[in-house]
């Protein structure tokens, strides 16, 4: 099994588009709050009703202490932000 993917994260209100590469060995969680940092996404992670990201390829709702392997992610999986 691979240890890392690269996923497509689109940010549909401004139409930016990165390719990240992201070990599949950590939490929805951590993928949050690292993206949240590197692309000041402007959540509250103190709210947790704004700790979610939704995905393409497959349909998931990525929260909480679940290993992205887990919500069976693979390279060319979709993160779509649209807050």
């Amino acid at each position: 099994m691979k240890e890392k993917v690269i996923l497509q994260f689109e940010r549909e209100r401004t139409g930016e588009n990165y390719d990240i590469e992201v070990p599949l060995s950590i939490t929805a969680n951590e993928l949050i709050r690292a993206l949240n940092q590197g692309l000041r996404l402007g959540l509250d992670l103190s709210d947790v009703s704004q700790c979610y990201l939704t995905t393409e390829n497959p349909i998931a709702l990525l929260k909480g202490d679940v290993l992205l392997e887990e919500f069976n992610i693979h390279d060319g999986t979709k993160i779509c932000f649209n807050r």
